[in-house]
């Protein structure tokens, strides 16, 4: 998961940058948001076109393949934890 914030500046990336946040997890993940107008609720603003095209191009090689991560800590040849 990838925070993006809204600044004065423009669109910015990570866990420390101020203001409100959005997170998302893939660019399929990024063009659904865009399609929802996620990112006006998100940021309590309308966000111009200009604007999300910038946090694409920030965003894109961050999250290109999200799907093939595994879990922290897990490996293919581990028995899966149970609880109890």
């Amino acid at each position: 998961m990838v925070r993006c914030a809204l600044t004065p500046e423009g669109p910015r990336l990570g866990r420390g940058a101020a203001g409100r946040g959005a997170w998302l997890c893939s660019l399929a993940c990024f063009d659904l948001a865009v399609r929802r107008r996620a990112f006006d609720r998100a940021w309590r603003r309308t966000v111009g076109a200009d604007a999300l095209a910038t946090l694409r191009i920030a965003v894109e090689p961050v999250i290109t393949n999200m799907e093939e991560l595994s879990a922290v800590g897990s490996r293919p040849d581990a028995p899966m934890l149970t609880k109890g």
